[in-house]
């Protein structure tokens, strides 16, 4: 009946929620099954992970993909949020410095990110990394296996 398994549709899932609601199931999971919830943190792809995940050469192309108000939103929400910031210094680090600086002027002006607004906005991102994941342009680097 499905074309994937558990450990990718939670996954695939979570990948959607609001950070607070994955949060929590996860923290669920952990105490019913914590295998299965090493197995799911693996396959879950968020904003938080661009920096660890994706290859530096990769990141043009998705910034061409992206809508460019998303990514300001994003970028504009996950200032001052050490889990986020990475990301965002990743995508900026590896674009012309032009463009960098561009963008960087736009978070600048755009003040305050509603809460719902960012977490559409980042969804809105990971949807084109696995559009170009899904379309073989993308390859993500998998997390390493612990021990």
């Amino acid at each position: 009946a499905f074309d994937k398994g558990p450990v990718e549709r939670v996954g695939a899932i979570l990948n959607i929620s609001p950070q607070i609601t994955r949060d929590d199931v996860l923290a669920g999971l952990e105490a019913e099954d914590a295998g299965f919830a090493a197995e799911v943190r693996k396959a879950i792809f968020t904003y938080v992970h661009i920096a660890t995940r994706i290859s530096p050469r990769d990141v043009p192309k998705i910034l061409r993909v992206t809508d460019q108000a998303a990514l300001v939103a994003a970028m504009a929400w996950s200032a001052g949020k050490p889990d986020l910031e990475p990301s965002t210094d990743f995508i900026l680090a590896n674009i012309s410095q032009r463009m960098a600086q561009g963008i960087r002027e736009e978070v600048a002006a755009r003040g305050k990110v509603k809460d719902k607004e960012a977490e559409e906005a980042m969804n809105q991102i990971i949807s084109a990394i696995r559009q170009l994941e899904g379309s073989g342009e993308l390859v993500m680097i998998q997390p390493e296996e612990d021990g």
